[in-house]
């Protein structure tokens, strides 16, 4: 689902300025009523009503322990995901997926193909 634009965020937060109530712009803009109250409450808190981002911008739990990773990997290259995963709670106390934990290995550019894990070679890899 795409966010609503601004121009559409602006005039609900116009229609409200002038004394609107939050069904009355419901109704005129064709919006919930939970997003005209969001809209609003974002404005008189920051005087702005900007969308948030979506996706893409969260950092694994995982990036400030990729050379652990990687050292873990090169020691016992048969380690499965879901040993890695334990490891990764038991010695660094950090909880994390097993689709996230893939996902990061793969970031990083090893993977778990045929025998244990070994070194990518980008250029045959299909996406």
């Amino acid at each position: 689902m795409r966010p609503l634009s601004q121009d559409l965020r602006q005039r609900i937060v116009a229609a409200r300025e002038r004394g609107e109530g939050t069904s009355e712009v419901c109704k005129r803009f064709g919006v919930s009523r939970k997003s005209v109250e969001r809209f609003w409450g974002e404005h008189c808190r920051t005087g702005q009503c900007h969308p948030k981002k979506i996706g893409g911008y969260r950092q694994s739990r995982l990036a400030q322990h990729d050379c652990t990773l990687q050292r873990w990997i090169e020691a016992t290259p048969d380690l499965s995901l879901a040993q890695l995963q334990h490891r990764c709670q038991v010695q660094l106390r950090v909880s994390i997926g097993i689709t996230a934990l893939w996902h990061h290995l793969r970031r990083l550019g090893l993977s778990s193909r045929v025998s244990g894990y070994k070194q990518l070679n980008i250029s045959w890899l299909w996406f």
